[in-house]
């Protein structure tokens, strides 16, 4: 990886925004649009564009649209860290900011940012990841309840000011992330074995254990949660299942791995039933009930994804002990 200089922040910094991109044509121009549109000196603004083996449309849509964006073009899906990593080794920016091709950013996200980054303590920020077209709160960064088990910050309650202060989190959200270039060059960049999902956290907890602050900004950033995954919910939930496991063995010693695999199911469960009996989960709390929407199907639909991450993990820990079992010849 190449190493570039660093400037003082926030004064002259040079940012890149990289956007991966998969069979996003119905998004990606927005997101591209809204953030050509940021209130950011253009000649510090890099935008890169990685294709990850789309078939739609997409390149040839940024080609059109967007002849001043960096293309690169992935002859086949990546996954989201291979991706994102081709973006950062392309990137000339002082500050490396990752951001979901299902966003809508603020006109003054980037200077948000920047205005946290003062602190050369401060490593990684992120954004008030807002439900689109609202202020109710996807995600404030997150903090972990018990281990295995991170909770989003505000999730669900519309942003009245009550979190108008820097907040130190264990991770903030891949979907918008920015990263200081200093410590993707002492950490590395993400780790392909986890592909998507939970890539964030470990990049997050490695730049802690650094030594840098993990905080959230007030730069807002719309998000439309997850639309290239829309079609694999399943696949989706067992990604995350299975890389926490793997995070956990990664930077756990063995017998915090087994305590997880007693107790995480559990805990998890039982946290998540009383949220949904106290109508407390975040689809019930954003899910306004109409005339074509009875509050039953919510409710039914809260506690299949209850029960679908029980599932889940439980799939997700025997497809861990079949790949890494000692039989294993690799």
């Amino acid at each position: 990886m190449k190493i570039l200089r660093i400037t003082p922040y926030p004064d002259g910094a040079r940012v890149s925004v990289i956007i991966l991109n998969w069979n996003g044509e119905d998004c990606l121009s927005r997101c591209v649009k809204s953030v050509l549109e940021t209130d950011y000196p253009g000649d510090l603004l890099e935008v890169i564009v990685i294709d990850n083996g789309s078939t739609d449309s997409s390149a040839k849509s940024v080609k059109k649209m967007f002849p001043q964006v960096k293309l690169i073009e992935n002859k086949k899906n990546l996954g989201f860290c291979v991706g994102n990593n081709i973006g950062i080794n392309h990137a000339s920016g002082d500050m490396l900011i990752l951001l979901n091709n299902d966003t809508i950013v603020d006109k003054n996200w980037i200077n948000e940012i920047l205005k946290v980054v003062k602190d050369p303590k401060i490593g990684i920020v992120g954004c008030r990841l807002y439900f689109p077209g609202t202020r109710i709160i996807q995600s404030l960064g997150s903090k972990m309840k018990f281990l295995g088990y991170w909770e989003s910050i505000g999730a669900g309650q519309e942003d009245n000011g009550q979190f108008n202060y820097v907040n130190d989190v264990d991770y903030v959200s891949g979907a918008a992330m920015a990263i200081k270039r200093e410590v993707i060059e002492k950490t590395g960049l993400l780790d392909p074995e986890f592909y998507a999902y939970c890539e964030d956290l470990d990049l997050c907890y490695r730049a802690r254990r650094a030594g840098y602050r993990i905080v959230t900004s007030s730069a807002v950033v719309y998000h439309y949660c997850s639309l290239s995954w829309d079609s694999f919910p399943i696949k989706k939930s067992y990604l995350n299942n299975r890389n926490k496991l793997y995070f956990i063995t990664k930077h756990y010693p063995r017998k915090t791995l087994l305590k997880y695999v007693f107790e995480y199911p559990i805990r998890s469960l039982k946290v998540d039933l009383c949220r949904f009996i106290g109508g407390e989960t975040v689809l019930q709390r954003v899910t306004t009930p109409s005339k074509n929407t009875k509050r039953e199907k919510v409710s039914t639909v809260a506690l299949t994804m209850v029960f679908l991450r029980t599932t889940m993990f439980l799939m997700a820990l025997l497809s861990m002990m079949i790949r890494y079992s000692p039989n294993d010849k690799k």
